[in-house]
Parts: C-alpha cells; sequence; structure tokens
C-alpha cells in the first residue's frame, strides 16, 4: 500500500510539473507574436481608409509605404528596449542595429541619413515629438501619411530576453520564489538526512520539487530578476525531486526480496566454488 501511495505520487508530481510548465514561450516569440498582429492590424486599418486629398503621387508611395510594412511584419525582426528595461518605450534603432517599423519604412523611401539622425539624438521618442522636424515632415507629406498614422505604426517595445534587457521580476513573484525555494531547501535537506528516509519525507520532497518547477519553467526564458528568480525556482525544484526520486527508488529496491540467492559451494572432494539460486 505504502510503495503504491508513493508511486501515485510520483506520476502525480511529475505529470503535474509537465502539464503546467509545457515548453516555455521565451519572450522573443511572444514579443514577436504581439508586434506582427499590431502591424499587420495596423496596415489593414490604413489600407481601408479614404484618402481622397492625395496626389496620384502620394497615394502610389502610401501603397509602396504600406507593402514595406507588411514585409517588415513578416520579416520579425524587430528591436529590443534595453534603454528602459522596466517600461515599455519606443526604440528607433536598438543595440543591434534593428529597425523599428517607422525606421525601417524611412528607410527603404532612401531616408537612411534621417533614420540614423533620430536614432543619435531621439532614439527612443514618440512619433508625435518628432512633427517639430522638418525632414520628418517632409517625409510624411511625400509618402501620403499623417503624423497620427505614422504614430499609429510605432508601436511600444518591451524589455528583452537573455540576448537584450533584463525583465523585472514583480513583488510577488519575488515572495512566491522565496516560500517556494525554502520548502525545498526544507523538504531537500530532511531527504538528505543519513538515517532512514520514510515515505512521508520523499513525498514531501518530490510534491515541493514540483512545485518549484511549476513556479520557475515558465520564467527560464526571460531575463534580469525575472529570469534569474525562474532558473532559482526550476534548479531547486528539481534537485528536489531527484532527491525525492533517488531515495524512493533505493528504498523500494532495499525492501524488495531478492530472486537471486549466492553462496559459497565445497564439492566432494574438496573443491570449493560459488553457488547460486534463483527462485522463480
Amino acid at each position: 500500500m505504502r510503495k503504491a501511495l508513493t508511486l501515485t505520487t510520483i506520476v502525480t508530481a511529475v505529470v503535474t510539473a509537465w502539464w503546467w510548465a509545457g515548453v516555455p514561450e521565451t519572450f522573443a516569440a511572444s514579443e514577436r507574436a504581439r508586434l506582427r498582429a499590431h502591424f499587420y492590424s495596423v496596415e489593414q486599418e490604413l489600407r481601408a481608409r479614404d484618402v481622397p486629398g492625395l496626389t496620384a503621387a502620394q497615394r502610389a508611395a502610401r501603397a509602396q509605404l504600406l507593402d514595406n510594412l507588411h514585409r517588415y511584419a513578416g520579416q520579425g525582426i524587430f528591436p529590443r528596449n534595453t534603454d528602459f528595461p522596466t517600461r515599455t518605450m519606443p526604440t528607433f534603432i536598438d543595440y543591434w542595429g534593428k529597425r523599428c517599423g517607422v525606421a525601417y519604412l524611412m528607410e527603404q523611401t532612401g531616408d537612411e541619413d534621417m533614420v540614423l539622425r533620430i536614432a543619435a539624438t531621439r532614439n527612443n521618442a514618440y512619433v508625435p515629438e518628432l512633427k517639430d522636424d522638418p525632414a520628418v515632415r517632409q517625409w510624411l507629406a511625400a509618402n501620403g501619411v499623417t503624423l497620427d498614422e505614422a504614430a499609429r505604426i510605432q508601436p511600444d517595445y518591451r524589455c528583452g530576453t537573455i540576448h537584450g534587457g533584463p525583465c523585472q521580476a514583480s513583488s510577488g513573484y519575488k515572495v512566491s520564489t522565496g516560500l517556494v525555494v525554502a520548502s525545498n531547501v526544507t523538504a531537500f535537506t530532511l531527504d538528505a538526512l543519513p538515517h532512514r528516509s520514510s515515505e512521508i519525507k520523499d513525498i514531501a520532497a518530490l510534491g515541493t520539487g514540483a512545485v518549484g518547477i511549476i513556479a520557475g519553467a515558465r520564467n527560464v526564458g526571460q531575463s534580469g530578476s525575472r529570469g534569474a528568480l525562474g532558473l532559482v525556482n526550476t534548479g531547486a525544484g528539481a534537485a528536489s525531486m531527484a532527491l525525492g526520486l533517488f531515495h524512493v527508488f533505493h528504498n523500494m529496491e532495499s525492501e524488495a526480496p531478492s530472486r537471486v540467492r549466492l553462496a559459497s559451494w565445497v564439492g566432494a572432494r574438496g573443491a570449493t566454488g560459488l553457488a547460486a539460486r534463483v527462485e522463480f
């Protein structure tokens, strides 16, 4: 009965940890999906607008601009906000040279010098803050878009993964991490004591280990304090669960009667050897 309870607990803990944790979605993947959805939505919105006041040249330039926006969204190469890791902000060109949507559109029309100038002086500016720039106003007019439409194209960018700026953990996650790690350390210490381990201690180690993995796995792909705490949770949980499993199977093997018995053997003429008896 005790062995059945122990095995049931092991299976439940492992399955629960796997079901809740899954494969953690990295920040890069979720951010790429968010930004693609934003740019595709804006593209459809701007294509649907009636623009009767534009000239034929402006209409053609606007259509080409929206084609470029569609291409930019499909490429999925978006900047990371490493300058303000605790809040969302525009990023014209990030540390690795990746362009934001507006910067990309400007470069596609041959205005690379303007892009580099803005990145050097006002890299985190919102588009409405650039209304005093004559070159920006000229670019908007030439391509048949308004300042509000350009602002609609420009999204905010968030903090990065281990390849970008740090993501800060919330106070609640910090507190829960402390509780989870403390429980894992306690269970690990009790289960590692040299005297005979009991099923209760092993079950406690398995349970707290599963909780640690659940609490940490979803944040492993992030950086900063959130990613670090995710690694701490996952590591402590994995260590606790590993020790619990080791003791459970060790105890099960030591309690199970052996089907093979070995004994010394002496022959009729004094020869010695080893005799084995196998029970089926």
